[in-house]
């Protein structure tokens, strides 16, 4: 007989010390192994049996107000910490979320997170890759809207760190960054950027990469 998991199996207390305030707190976290991917949206944005990592991914010292993917919560250099402790911990007002966060808490902490990485002066593609974020909780929400304007943000974001900054970004390597530039183009109805960055996707990828391209140019080349 199978088991029906539930988020309180998947999810588990990681201890995290802030690198602005050294205070150290527990924060959600998803185990190994256990939260199947099911399927994933044009742009990879993934669907997941139980729940959603990205709920989970935005760390908030709730000290101090810095906040952080968790990828890189702890790296910040001795002058970044100085920024965020002038121009962040003083505007924090300390908040209670909820032990399962919420959609809205999410973008909360994500929109927090860039905050943070705005003021540390952090790169535009770990800017654009929050933003990535946001746009995929708006999508869950159905705020159309707000997908919009974040998954722009996003997508000029990423355009700027390809031609900028080193990959991978995260763990997305540049040709999967191309890939979703370019979806992400088609679904703002960009299909000169969308058929631009494809090219080097078709040219170059393999495996389920090269699959998504060939399924994304029939897409754009019924709308173009």
């Amino acid at each position: 007989m199978s088991t029906t998991l539930t988020p309180s199996d998947i999810l588990y207390d990681k201890t995290y010390e802030c690198p602005v305030c050294y205070n150290k707190f527990t924060s959600k976290a998803i185990r190994t192994g256990k939260n199947q991917a099911l399927s994933s949206d044009i742009d990879l944005y993934a669907r997941y049996a139980v729940i959603n990592p990205i709920l989970y991914d935005a760390i908030l010292c709730p000290n101090c107000g810095y906040c952080s993917l968790s990828k890189n919560f702890s790296t910040l250099l001795p002058t970044q910490i100085k920024w965020i402790k002038e121009q962040v911990t003083p505007k924090y007002k300390k908040r209670n979320f909820d032990t399962y966060t919420s959609i809205n808490d999410a973008i909360i902490k994500h929109q927090l997170a860039l905050v943070s990485s705005i003021i540390k002066k952090g790169k535009i593609g770990e800017q654009a890759y929050i933003c990535l974020h946001i746009a995929w909780l708006y999508r869950d929400l159905n705020a159309l809207n707000q997908e919009k304007i974040y998954l722009n943000k996003a997508v000029n974001g990423l355009k700027q760190a390809l031609e900028t900054e080193n990959f991978p970004l995260f763990n997305l390597d540049a040709l999967t960054t191309s890939y979703i530039i370019s979806a992400i183009s088609y679904t703002l109805g960009d299909y000169t950027n969308a058929k631009t960055y494809l090219s080097d996707v078709l040219y170059n990828s393999n495996g389920k990469l090269k699959d998504r391209a060939l399924n994304l140019k029939e897409m754009i080349l019924e709308h173009s």
